[in-house]
This record gives structure tokens, sequence and C-alpha cells, in this order.
């Protein structure tokens, strides 16, 4: 009687675990055709210091991909638009595993993580979404796979443009 009922609560307990962190295109809603206005923080690996960049978000969502369109006030020569959608069953946004989801008083909070390079090293990245009607904030940390802390890397803050 034992086996069943522990197996029982492990699968209660693993679905739950599943179910916390997984994300749906509905948890966009909010950010569907909106503009942004705000800034890029960035860390410049050449002279060290933060950086700040004045920019702009548009977020449009169709069916299931949610596109991003960026503009850099003074570079435009770096805007950037892309598409991204969740993926395998709501634990994958785009190639990103989501490693923390959440919504609390209006905030929803996501964190993805994957592999990659840092300023020519392997590193693992770490993504912190934040968002509600009206700021939007994307974190990008780092972790170097020769080092055990992470690193600010970036920071997108927007406030929506009301019209």
């Amino acid at each position: 009687m034992k086996t069943p009922i522990m197996t029982l609560i492990t699968i209660l307990i693993a679905f739950t675990l599943t179910a916390q962190d997984s994300l749906h295109i509905t948890d966009f809603d909010m950010l569907n055709n909106t503009s942004w206005k705000g800034q890029l923080t960035y860390k410049d690996y050449q002279s060290n210091e933060l950086k700040t960049i004045p920019s702009t978000l548009q977020i449009q969502i169709k069916g299931d991909r949610i596109t991003t369109n960026i503009q850099y006030t003074y570079e435009p020569q770096k805007n950037n638009k892309s598409t991204v959608k969740i993926k395998k069953n709501g634990t994958y946004f785009g190639n990103e595993k989501i490693i923390e989801n959440s919504y609390t008083d209006g905030l929803r909070r996501f964190v993805t993580t994957f592999k990659g390079r840092d300023n020519g090293m392997s590193a693992t990245m770490f993504i912190i979404h934040e968002f509600n009607e009206t700021n939007y904030k994307v974190i990008k940390e780092v972790q170097l796979d020769s080092n055990d802390e992470r690193f600010i890397r970036n920071t997108y803050e927007f406030t929506k443009i009301i019209k």
C-alpha cells in the first residue's frame, strides 16, 4: 500500500512543479499591440563600464508567436526584430528552458536559461523577464563556466507608451 501512495504523491509533486513553471501565450496578452520607451544598459567589455542607450520597443502577438521590435535611438544599425514561440508544453521560451514562472500582484516574472558564449567564454545565461501593464524589464545574467558567480550583462527597462 505504501508504494502506490508514494508513487501517486511523487507524480502529483512532479505535475505541480511542471505546471508551475509552464508558460502560456495568454500570459502575454497584456503586452499585445503595445509600444514602450526606455533604455538598454549593458556592460562594455572594452571600457569595463556600464553604457546606456535610449530605446523603444513594440510587441505584437500573432497566433502562438511573440514578436518584439527594438529600436536604438542613436544606433539604428543595431535595431532588432525577433519572434519567439513558447514550446514543449510551455517549458521553453524559444530555445531557452523556463526555470521559474510566477504571477504575483499583477507582475509576471519568468526566468529562462541556456548555454552560450559571453566575451568568447563558455557560459550559462539566465534571462529574467518581468512585466505588468506599465513596465517591461529583461535582465541578462551571465555565469561563466570557469566561475560560480553571476553578473549582469545587460538590462532592458521600458515604460509603456499610453496612446
